[in-house]
Order: structure tokens, then C-alpha cells, then sequence
């Protein structure tokens, strides 16, 4: 299979199973036995000498909920937001003014990477891909209050963001003292697909005489579509489509458009023998979107004076809710055009401490703060590390995300030879909710709101380390 077509291969699977951030598990920032350390702190040296990175995937789940927050335990009994013994002002407490969904997929194809005197010099290719959907919190006060009069609903923080991107990454590191490290990873950037939207308005007021609607947005796409216009402006288009592509698919995954360029900058500082200190700002960078390009906007009131159906009869209710569809498409102004657009990466802050109890078990520190519009989320992660061997390093951590609860997670490196396996996780599954909600079936649910694995393969040169951080070995404990 030429490698054309596995860029082809993994592009189509990042887009299909739900695709601008792909952030590593936090217990891989602390396994310097492991290459893709440079990609959470680009000042972090492999202790190898050098290294050839096989394909390796990261996967991310993040929620602001997890099913205990959706479904209460009440009375040996879950609860939905439809029952009214269930509490929304713990919800409220969860979600703030939008609660928000993020997966994220990251498979890195191929890297290589060296020492040389003070310096580390590495390069990979990656394809990355992310979903992010911020979901409005007053969507639970229509269940929580009902459409009282005088009522008024902001769905304003409605969101989302879809990418999948091609990343070429270029890392250098320098030893500048004994005891000072810095590093940067210069990052180019290919789009291959994107969309997002961008809302500034969508309110539904209430009243005795009539229920609003007030619209005011855009949707940006840079995808293989077809647009067909409708024959009235500002009517909603007639149809939108995908383009019909044929041969088409390896040129448009493997080409180099839409560019963009992100940094990464980082530094480790020893204050003694036994203490160091680091830090890291992430993805600090954008995507330019330039090809197949097409923007939805939309604006204006519509007003909605009710339902006049039986509502045991469905036919009549969603012969209803197509005229309100109907009319939405002719009320509200639209109109399509070909805008190109930037879409943010997710900068993210690292600030890690390490304390060496011995020379082969390890205590880390670990913040991580997500500066992510109407989202800024932050964690900490707490690790050990423990090498007994050459050829195995063991890492345990606890994380904590702030609003978002705790979970344990842990690590592994194996030395087959030159061949590395690695494992990271955290948020591992270890709580599972019993549901009974019929009273005859029961089924597990894991109850949580992030899970983060990596896993992959490497080919390991000087395994026994360089100057001053050599691999360790048993006589060394």
C-alpha cells in the first residue's frame, strides 16, 4: 500500500468516526522514556539517544456531564429531566451556560528524531482531527419551567467545530546550562475539511400572544459540497449536498491546502538534584480555510403563535413542525456566499513539577489549563513514576478536572529490543451506574466525563541513554 493512500486511509477514518485540538493523556508528560513526551512540552528530551516513531493513535472523550448528571439517583430510582422529583439546580451547577462535547482523534504516521550534542531535533506527520459542540443550558429550562409567559430562552452559546487537518511537526530542543532546557515545536498546517459556526443571536421570547424567535449567525464549511440556491433570495437554499467526488478523494486528503501554522514553546529547569520544574503553552496557532468553500448566514424574527393540533394524532403534529420548518425557511433572510475563514487551535498551559525519590521512582505535579472560548477548562494530574528496568517504565496518576470530577489512570513502556510498546490513559472507567428505569432491565453505564488513551509503537536507538540522564538498570535502584 503506498503511503498516499494510508494518508488517505486514516484521513477518511478521523472524518467518518467524528472529528482543532487533540491533546495527549497529562500521564505522558512525565514518561521521558517515551518520544512523544515533545509533544506535551516540546523541552522535554527522550533519554534514547534517538528514535523512529511508528503509527500511533491518541483518541479523547470529554463531556461536561456524565450519566449521573443527566439521570439522578433518586429513591433507589434514576430520574430524567422530564420527572419532577429531579434536581435542576444541581445540573445548573455543572453545566454554567453551556455544557460542551469534545472528541478528538490524532494518529501520528511517522516521526524520527535525534540527539546531538545539547540539542534534540525531531519531525513527524500527523493527521489530526477534532469535534467540539457547546450545547445551551436554557435547552433544560423548557423542561425545568416550561414555556411560561414572559419567558425568555438565550441559545446564543449553541456552537460547533469540526476539522480534520494534516500536521507536520519540526521540534528542537537545546541544553543551554546543566540545568536549563528550552524548546519550540514549529508546527505547518494543512486543512482538510472543516466547518463552524458562528452565532451571535438565537433567543426565543414568550408571551400570551405569540412565542419570538430571533436569529442572527453564520455556518463556514470547507467541504466537497454542492450548494444549490433558491430561485427567491433570501430564501433558504434549495438543496445542500455532497459533491459527487469519484477519483477525486486521494488528491483532495493528500494535498497540501488551507494552510496554517501553530507553535509550541516549552522549557525544563533543574533547581537541584532532585527537583525540576517545566513549563509549556500549546497549539498557539490557526488554519486559514481557501478551497471549496461555502457560508450560510442568517438573520431575522419570526413569530410563532402556537400548536392547533390533537396531540395524540402524530401525522397532525409533524404536519405541524414541517409548516413551522417551511415558514423558518422563508421568514428568516438567508443568504450563501464563498467567505474563507480561520479557525483557532485550543492553546493549552502546562505547568509540571517532578520530584526524583530515588534514581528510578519519580513524583509529578501537573497543571493543564484549556483556554477554549466559553470553555476554559482546567486539570490536575497527580503521577508516579517508576523505571525499575531498562527496558519498562510504570506510571499510576489521579486527575482532577475542575467542575468535571476525578479519575485514575496509568502507563506503560516496554523495551522489545529496539521495538517500544507504549499505553497511556487517564479518566480510566472505574464507576458504572445501574439503570432500572422500566423496572425489569438493568444496564451499565460508566459514569464519567472524560476518557484520553494514546497507544503505538517506536523504534529505539542508544536505549541505554546519553550524557547525564542515562537509561536505568537494576543496579541502579
Amino acid at each position: 500500500m503506498s503511503f498516499r493512500k494510508i494518508i488517505v486511509g486514516v484521513a477518511g477514518l478521523l472524518f467518518l468516526a467524528g472529528q482543532v485540538k487533540a491533546q495527549d493523556p497529562m500521564g505522558l508528560y512525565f514518561m521521558e522514556t517515551i518520544p512523544q513526551t515533545k509533544h506535551t512540552n516540546p523541552a522535554m528530551q527522550p533519554r534514547a539517544n534517538g528514535f523512529f516513531a511508528l503509527p500511533n493513535v491518541n483518541q479523547l472523550f470529554q463531556s461536561d456531564l456524565a450519566f449521573s448528571d443527566v439521570f439522578q439517583d433518586v429513591g433507589s430510582e434514576w430520574v430524567s429531566p422530564l420527572s419532577k422529583r429531579f434536581n435542576y439546580g444541581d445540573l445548573y451547577k455543572t453545566t454554567g451556560k453551556a455544557f460542551n462535547l469534545n472528541q478528538q482523534a490524532d494518529v501520528q504516521l511517522v516521526g524520527l528524531g535525534f540527539h546531538s550534542g545539547r540539542d534534540y531535533i525531531s519531525v513527524s506527520l500527523s493527521m489530526k482531527g477534532a469535534v467540539a459542540m457547546g450545547v445551551p443550558s436554557d435547552l433544560f429550562r423548557i423542561t425545568d419551567k416550561g414555556f411560561s409567559n414572559g419567558s425568555r430562552f438565550d441559545f446564543s452559546t449553541l456552537r460547533t467545530k469540526m476539522v480534520t487537518y494534516k500536521e507536520i511537526n519540526i521540534g528542537y530542543s537545546r541544553e543551554w546550562t546543566e540545568d536549563l532546557t528550552l524548546g519550540i515545536n514549529v508546527k505547518p498546517l494543512f486543512g482538510v475539511m472543516g466547518g463552524m459556526t458562528d452565532i451571535s443571536r438565537f433567543e426565543l421570547h414568550t408571551s400570551r400572544e405569540a412565542y419570538n424567535v430571533y436569529v442572527d449567525g453564520k455556518v463556514y464549511t470547507s467541504a466537497p459540497l454542492e450548494v444549490e440556491e433558491s430561485e427567491t433570495p433570501g430564501d433558504f437554499p434549495e438543496s445542500i449536498e455532497g459533491r459527487d467526488m469519484d477519483d477525486e478523494w486521494g488528491s483532495y486528503f493528500s494535498s497540501f491546502k488551507n494552510p496554517g501554522i501553530a507553535l509550541d514553546l516549552g522549557a525544563v529547569y533543574r533547581l537541584n538534584d532532585r527537583l525540576q520544574l517545566s513549563a509549556a503553552l500549546t497549539n498557539l496557532g490557526f488554519i486559514k480555510w481557501k478551497e471549496d468553500l461555502n457560508s450560510l448566514s442568517f438573520s431575522g424574527h419570526y413569530s410563532f403563535e402556537g400548536l392547533e393540533v390533537d396531540g395524540s394524532n402524530k401525522d397532525d403534529l409533524d404536519e405541524a413542525l414541517e409548516a413551522i420548518g417551511d415558514s423558518l425557511e422563508t421568514v428568516i433572510d438567508y443568504s450563501t456566499g464563498k467567505e474563507s475563514f480561520s479557525m483557532s487551535l485550543v492553546p493549552g498551559l502546562y505547568v509540571g513539577a517532578q520530584y526524583d525519590l530515588t534514581r528510578s521512582l519519580s513524583l509529578g505535579l501537573l497543571s493543564r489549563s484549556l483556554m477554549q472560548k466559553q470553555n476554559f477548562r482546567q486539570e490536575f494530574n497527580l503521577s508516579a513514576n517508576w523505571q525499575p528496568y531498562t527496558f519498562l517504565a510504570l506510571n499510576a496518576n489521579y486527575g482532577y478536572r475542575v467542575k468535571g470530577g476525578g479519575g485514575l489512570g496509568g502507563g506503560l513502556s516496554l523495551l522489545l529490543g529496539p521495538l517500544q510498546f507504549f499505553a497511556i490513559a487517564d479518566y480510566l472507567p472505574t464507576h458504572y451506574a445501574n439503570v432500572n428505569f422500566e423496572g425489569d432491565e438493568f444496564t451499565m453505564f460508566p459514569n464519567q466525563r472524560e476518557l484520553s488513551v494514546k497507544l503505538g509503537f517506536n523504534l529505539i536507538f542508544g536505549r541505554h541513554g546519553y550524557r547525564n540522564r542515562p537509561m536505568l538498570t537494576p543496579a541502579s535502584l
